[in-house]
């Protein structure tokens, strides 16, 4: 009964079902005496996202009624599903009096912008602040001194300033799994419980914060927010790492695989030393992490290697130096990359993943075909991630494509707020008919990742883009692509039996 007792936060996700932010908030307020239930709105969905349906709101609806939250928080990581949470947002605004508060790195960007539909903004890392907010809400407090809040006063939207930046990530916590507070809505239902128990793998980070300014990424539009707060890339121990991990283990009897998604992984030698020799002997199972060129050793590599690493994605974006370097603000070199994959290959990780964004406004066939060249200089064996470039607002990329008159204001807004299904297609799907030696070069950058057409596709690429060959061009592609997703499935069942395998040999020792 006294459980009951407890003034009651509702934090809901979008189209993220496992969603680790929401569940460090949820240790903080549980912590200083608040109840909390967590709605995880919509399945993550990369091939045909859908906004909100009448049914889904009117089940979230009843969960407020239910819980009779102090206030509701929406966690907005990106712009892409807007739409959805404007929707959400309406829909509680219409229905009930209880304070809707925006969190996450969207309105950590714009919080002037989100004041529009929230009663409250959260900018920067919540731990902290939500409490408080709780606290004022649950005693009818005034929250307007809250650091990291915003709020409008007479009209005027008013930004506080940010706390320091936390020098102990271990102080959150462990997030929790399995707890009965939890509840996904999806395709019109509402299913009880935590959906990460049955998950086959678990994501976590084992540090906050980049290194690194690429113009694409709002990783340094958050350090540029901080600035003055404190260090920004941190580092958790490796003792609540691997606890972390232990109670995935144990709460999640399907779990085959652990990914990292660090921004860029830590490469420090003790760290890496004590996590390897930890990570082998208490957990076992394989996992993935995010590399970069910069930091990839040999010495490094071997280490996690022998630990589990089965995966590495490795972001390269481009081929070419100049959109590299002037576009994209990424400082590696061509060496820098060809010596990266070199080491990849040299350690033996039984996958390697290659990153790049294709089909831009700032692309030519110069650039493109530099890609192709460095794809095929690259060591084998790989695959490739091919995608667009999405404008994430607020990032330095929008100002240089409207600096350079290659997008006009009226159209970046609009494909920066598209609906969810639409960026998805941009992302995923980009393929512009306009300019067919670019879609010539793109086919051939697909192709290096299979070795069975490597006599075809070179012949090609030295002989150019005539009839004959763009016929014989749409036939590889053709064959690439179900070879691609034969190969996928076959990772994937190899990656379930040998997280099968580890399991049982861990139930023996």
């Amino acid at each position: 009964m006294e459980q009951d007792k407890k003034p009651v936060v509702l934090l809901i996700s979008f189209y993220n079902q496992k969603s680790l932010g929401l569940r460090y908030l949820e240790n903080a307020l549980e912590a200083n005496g608040f109840g909390v239930e967590i709605v995880y709105f919509k399945r993550f969905n990369s091939v045909n996202p859908q906004p909100a349906s009448e049914a889904e709101l009117a089940l979230l609806g009843g969960l407020i009624r239910r819980f009779s939250p102090v206030f509701v928080g929406l966690s907005v990581m990106t712009s892409l599903y807007l739409e959805t949470v404007e929707t959400v947002n309406a829909y509680i605004k219409a229905n009930f009096g209880v304070p809707v508060v925006w969190g996450g790195v969207f309105p950590s960007m714009f919080a002037e912008r989100c004041l529009g539909f929230a009663d409250y903004v959260l900018r920067g890392e919540g731990e902290t602040p939500v409490v408080g907010l709780a606290r004022a809400f649950s005693n009818g407090g005034d929250p307007r001194g809250i650091n990291n809040l915003c709020y409008k006063e007479n009209g005027e939207p008013v930004l506080n300033d940010l706390n320091d930046l936390c020098t102990d990530l271990d102080g959150y916590g462990v997030p929790t799994i399995g707890k009965t507070n939890k509840r996904l809505i999806d395709c019109g239902e509402l299913t009880e419980g935590d959906p990460l128990v049955n998950a086959l793998s678990y994501e976590l980070g084992a540090s906050r914060g980049c290194p690194f300014a690429c113009s694409y990424c709002c990783s340094i539009n958050l350090s540029r927010l901080n600035r003055g707060k404190g260090k920004f890339v941190r580092f958790r121990e490796v003792d609540r790492v691997i606890e972390e991990l232990k109670n995935a283990k144990a709460n999640m009897k399907r779990l085959k695989v652990v990914h990292f998604w660090d921004e860029v992984f830590c490469d420090d030698e003790g760290w890496i030393d004590a996590f390897a020799e930890r990570y082998k002997k208490e957990i076992g199972l394989p996992f993935e992490i995010w590399g970069h060129p910069l930091k990839t050793s040999e010495e490094l590599i071997r280490k996690l290697k022998s630990a589990g690493l089965y995966k590495v994605v490795m972001g390269i974006q481009s081929g070419s130096p100049y959109i590299r370097k002037e576009i994209f603000n990424r400082p590696e070199k061509q060496e820098d990359i060809l010596r990266a994959s070199g080491i990849l290959r040299k350690c033996g990780v039984p996958q390697v993943v290659y990153d790049f964004m294709l089909r831009h406004p700032f692309e030519t066939v110069e650039t493109i075909r530099e890609t192709y060249e460095l794809a095929e200089a690259l060591d084998r064996p790989f695959e490739l991630q091919l995608h667009g470039l999405y404008f994430l607002p607020g990032t330095d990329i929008v100002n240089k494509a409207l600096d350079m008159g290659l997008v006009t204001p009226e159209d970046m807004e609009r494909i920066m707020y598209a609906p969810i299904s639409e960026q998805y297609k941009n992302w995923w799907k980009s393929d512009d008919k306009k300019d067919d030696e670019i879609n010539f070069w793109y086919s051939l950058i697909f192709l290096t990742q299979f070795n069975l057409y490597k006599r075809k596709r070179r012949a090609i690429a030295a002989r150019g883009m005539t009839p004959e060959n763009l016929r014989k061009l749409k036939a590889l592609v053709g064959r690439g692509e179900k070879l691609a997703k034969l190969r996928y499935y076959y990772r994937k069942g190899m990656i379930v039996a040998k997280g099968t395998l580890a399991k049982n040999i861990f139930k023996k020792i």
